[in-house]
């Protein structure tokens, strides 16, 4: 009896360690929670654009930031390059200069920062240089330089 009585002695004795409230000042345990985002953006850039005979602007399309992952102070910049010619696809010396614009002002470049911020751009060609150019095929290539950089 005094073994049994032992035995519930230690049995309630476990009871009431296992069931005894531990307070937080007693046993703080801290973790750090993260997460990472990697930069990413995508830009939509004009499309082949045809010009068309004695036409003195042309719609050349957008430049839009579709997708952004950006990092605080930093932003999409899209710089045009060009040397501003069309050039006669048969005799180089021939040129037909144009102008690329945003609006009322020549596009050289513009920073993005949110999605959906976009450019509409035009084509420029003076008719005095349409009257001046020789009859032919003329072509040039612009470059888009896109680049992640501080605001």
């Amino acid at each position: 009896m005094k073994k049994a009585l032992g035995i519930l002695s230690l049995a309630a004795l476990a009871v009431l360690i296992t069931s005894m409230p531990v307070s937080a000042a007693d046993d703080n345990r801290n973790v750090t929670v993260s997460a990472e985002i990697a930069p990413a953006y995508i830009v939509t850039i004009p499309m082949n654009t045809r010009i068309y005979f004695n036409v003195e602007d042309t719609d050349f399309g957008t430049i839009e930031l579709s997708k952004a992952q950006l990092e605080p102070q930093k932003c999409v910049r899209v710089t045009l390059l060009t040397d501003n010619l069309l050039e006669n696809k048969s005799d180089v010396e021939k040129v037909l200069p144009f102008a690329v614009f945003d609006g009322e002002q020549e596009f050289h470049s513009a920073k993005y920062t949110a999605v959906g911020d976009k450019t509409s751009l035009t084509i420029h060609i003076d008719r005095d240089d349409w009257n001046r150019a020789y009859a032919g095929e003329y072509e040039d290539t612009v470059t888009f330089q896109i680049e992640y950089t501080d605001k």
